[in-house]
């Protein structure tokens, strides 16, 4: 068995804090989801700042466009790529 390398570890826990925010969020989510999480998120300082990070991330989310042709549009349009370059 392969030791897994630093970047594998922040991989992991960056994996695993991404399933537990959508996890946590969703309406369906039990009292023992919530406590193994608390049990995981007191595991190791990193698990809580890569959490920290996905809230952002998932906060951010909100200010995306809603209509998923405008999405594939900035994603694919041209000049909709070089304006938001612009904007940067």
């Amino acid at each position: 068995m392969n030791p897994q390398s630093p970047g594998e570890i922040e991989d992991e826990i960056l994996n695993q804090a991404a399933l537990w925010c959508m996890c946590l969020q969703d309406e369906t989510c039990t009292s023992e989801e919530r406590l193994a999480f608390q049990e995981w998120i007191q595991l190791d300082p990193r698990h809580a700042f890569e959490y920290a990070k996905m809230l952002e991330i998932w906060d951010l989310s909100d200010q995306l466009p809603a209509n998923p042709g405008t999405s594939k549009k900035l994603l694919t349009e041209p000049s909709a790529r070089r304006d938001g370059m612009r904007k940067m």
